[in-house]
């Protein structure tokens, strides 16, 4: 099913080349043509959408990750120093 070009149909009508039955039944093909290119957008809007929503959930998982492991090093207690076991020197 072939639409006219939209700006085609309205010089065509304007002109009286075709009927306003004829302009109306093209405009109808012209905006379900439209409607379907909308529901294919979204969808593929929706996939890529969904895509990145767990390329940022699993980055978010390897931040928290790597933060968690930040904080127990840096929490970490220092060991203490054992006072030496050599005797102090006499003058």
């Amino acid at each position: 099913m072939a639409t006219y070009d939209p700006k085609q149909l309205l010089a065509d009508y304007a002109a009286g080349r075709i009927t306003p039955e004829m302009a109306v039944g093209h405009s109808l093909q012209h905006i379900a043509q439209l409607y379907e290119a909308q529901a294919t957008a979204r969808t593929a809007w929706q996939t890529h959408r969904a895509a990145v929503d767990g390329h940022v959930n699993r980055l978010q998982v390897a931040v928290d990750s790597l933060t968690a492991f930040m904080d127990k090093l840096l929490h970490k207690p220092k060991p203490r120093a054992t006072p030496s076991s050599s005797k102090p020197t006499q003058a």
